[in-house]
């Protein structure tokens, strides 16, 4: 009886054919996926860059008169009126090639991690006027730096008190910023890329720790560990200062007022109702978007209340809680690795329930 088989002639020539196919076929799918990461990179900047130049506008366009300076190469300022008080308080750009970030009321938004280049200029033959300058850039897995879209952008914006004045002396009214961006949530955009962050440098940290820990000293390992509870401390205290916003929200952000710019008893006691349910979920487990409409009283769009100030708040107070949750993951990863170490620490303190764990 004749055996069958596959001689090693055989198997040479098929291993032959199939090279010629799949090498081509490598590079084609290669390809494929880097158009499509180009794409998705150049849709990002492009949001990205208008996002940041919606933000900058508002502010600016809000600016007490004549108030636009500029102390350093990269920090710019404008005097602006704080919520329930005519007081002129100053709210600052600080831009740190690639981090953007706003300054207000002593607190500090990251506006935007990809700007390549910014600059806020004056129009000296059209008082009022400003021009800025904005480049955006992003790379994405997949895309070399020499390829990474780049997007330049320039926006006009009219200071408006400083505009208005050259026809009105008494024209006074700027408005009030801290109304503007709690109803747009631009704010509240800039504590979920800063929650983002803390856990990326945090896993960043982390991930250099780890390798290095048996090369490590107590004292060094004494320090990571202390790093590691000061960041869920900075957590909590965002979530902290998070709930106390909330209940300074203005109504006024939560309802499409009428013209005389004046709220219902009614609609000021919903608007209460509604921030005080999210400032009391104080766990993760807590967390529910429906919970929060309902206490609106019938759900906010039968009762007209507008969601967009309440929604962002509620996203960014997800953000702080899963950033809590992953610095606990690595609290527990860190202790682990350091025991077999022979440093060991309690973990008793730690809320678990507090993080979803």
């Amino acid at each position: 009886m004749k055996k069958s088989g596959v001689t090693l002639v055989e198997m040479m020539v098929a291993t032959f054919i199939l090279s010629l196919i799949s090498v081509p076929l490598y590079y084609v799918l290669k390809q494929a996926q880097h158009r499509a990461a180009l794409a998705a990179c150049k849709d990002y900047v492009k949001q990205e860059s208008n996002k940041v130049l919606k933000i900058v506008e508002h502010d600016l366009s809000q600016a007490r008169r004549e108030s636009f300076r500029q102390p350093s190469d990269d920090v710019f300022e404008i005097k602006v009126k704080k919520q329930g008080d005519d007081k002129d308080v100053s709210l600052r750009y600080l831009y740190i090639k690639p981090d953007l970030k706003r300054i207000f009321d002593g607190k500090q938004w990251l506006v935007s991690n990809n700007v390549d280049e910014f600059n806020i200029s004056t129009t000296p033959d059209a008082p009022g006027r400003l021009v800025v300058s904005l480049k955006t850039k992003a790379n994405f897995d997949g895309i070399r730096e020499e390829d990474a879209p780049v997007l330049s952008q320039e926006k006009l914006v009219v200071m408006r008190e400083d505009a208005a004045f050259e026809k009105d002396e008494h024209w006074r009214d700027v408005g009030d910023v801290n109304k503007f961006f709690a109803s747009q949530g631009s704010l509240m955009g800039g504590i979920k890329e800063d929650a983002g962050k803390l856990v990326q440098d945090f896993a960043s940290e982390w991930s250099a720790a780890a390798g290095d820990i048996q090369n490590m000293t107590i004292g060094q390992l004494k320090k990571v560990k202390d790093d590691l509870f000061n960041g869920l401390k900075d957590v909590e205290d965002s979530i902290n200062n998070l709930d106390k916003d909330i209940l300074d929200l203005d109504p006024k952000a939560m309802f499409d007022v009428g013209c005389d710019g004046k709220l219902s008893d009614s609609q000021k006691e919903r608007a209460k109702a509604v921030k005080n349910a999210l400032a009391n979920m104080k766990n993760k487990g807590d967390l529910s978007w429906q919970k929060v409409v309902d206490s609106g009283g019938g759900g906010f769009f039968s009762s007209k209340m507008k969601t967009g100030a309440i929604k962002e708040f509620y996203n960014a107070k997800a953000q702080l809680f899963n950033s809590g949750q992953e610095v606990v993951k690595q609290i527990d990863s860190f202790k682990k690795m350091s025991s077999e170490k022979g440093f060991d620490f309690d973990i008793s303190q730690i809320n678990r329930g507090k993080w979803g764990l």
